[in-house]
């Protein structure tokens, strides 16, 4: 379970952030990948190559290579994972002619081959999603994808029983189930939330008084369910200054990063935010902080290398 937005300050600076909250431990490391990279999908007996240079946050699959859940590219194009379990729906066998692929092989597939939303868009016809087992959790990940670029565009993929959808992702956010159209019908059942207070009210003859700052924003949901985390990041992302986007973004994370222990699973497993993390397209920067870190680590992409590397504190 996660939360994504997309953001531009005053600046002109485009942005994703994400937190990645996951009850499996998850051994995410940050890393560039260079242009002609070529990838093993987990889907037998196939792999791509990388167009362009790309940064990314994901674990390494022995004997396939890495698999990422969010990164840009050098033309400032960024994508990220989400979990999209019970409606997810890909396809039960490879098909001809098509490029066929993993759910958790299509982060390194998008960067390494779109420039932008416009062009992820166009080429999505090109892909089929294979329902397979992912080694690293042992089993089949259902996912859905939020995408971004430098020109300030922003989209949502979702492939269901219905079939596959691109949406034009006209609040910049994405979290969890339902679908993405049903979260943008919820929100018209938040259209009370503002910043600023309300005044008082008059009943009768009686005259209320404010019931203090931050009345406004009475009603806003505060738990960690996926339907409440879009409204609380949509109506958070919406007003929030604008002045800087890195201290604007660490804040809206805040907002719906989940600590350890509140919300526990029937397992009895606790999900919890492994990992924030703040892409910064226009400078190609990729911020990154652990559940345990105090900071954000901070690294660049090199798009002139042609040696994979990891980044470390």
């Amino acid at each position: 379970m996660c939360t994504a937005v997309t953001f531009t300050d005053k600046k002109s600076h485009h942005y994703l952030a994400r937190t990645m909250d996951f009850s499996f431990e998850l051994d995410t490391r940050v890393v560039s990948i260079p242009k002609n990279h070529v990838f093993d999908s987990l889907v037998s007996d196939v792999s791509f190559k990388t167009e362009h240079a790309f940064l990314a946050a994901g674990q390494e699959i022995e004997g396939y290579g890495y698999s990422f859940g969010d990164g840009f590219n050098e033309k400032g194009f960024a994508i990220a994972s989400l979990y999209f379990e019970k409606y997810a729906k890909y396809s039960a066998a490879p098909i001809d002619g098509k490029t066929n692929l993993a759910s958790t092989d299509l982060v390194a597939w998008a960067l390494g081959n779109a420039e932008s939303v416009d062009e992820f868009a166009q080429k999505i016809s090109s892909i089929n999603i294979v329902d397979v087992v992912n080694p690293v959790i042992m089993e089949k990940v259902p996912l859905h994808w939020i995408v971004t670029d430098g020109f300030g565009n922003d989209g949502v993929l979702e492939i269901t029983e219905s079939g596959v959808h691109f949406y034009r992702n006209q609040v910049g956010v994405m979290t969890n189930p339902p679908e993405f159209p049903w979260h943008m019908e919820n929100l018209n059942h938040y259209n009370n939330l503002q910043p600023n207070d309300f005044g008082s009210k008059i009943y009768g003859d009686f005259t209320t008084f404010w019931d203090g700052p931050g009345s406004g924003t009475r009603g806003l949901p505060g738990d960690y369910t996926s339907i409440s985390r879009f409204v609380r990041a949509a109506y958070v992302r919406q007003y929030s200054e604008r002045e800087n986007g890195l201290v604007s973004l660490s804040h809206i994370l805040n907002a719906v990063d989940i600590p350890k222990g509140v919300k526990k699973k029937s397992d009895g497993l606790s999900d919890y935010t492994q990992y924030k993390a703040i892409l910064d397209l226009d400078d190609q920067c990729y911020y990154f902080m652990k559940y345990g870190d105090a900071a954000f680590m901070k690294a660049f992409l090199d798009s002139n290398s042609d040696e994979v590397k990891e980044f470390h504190h």
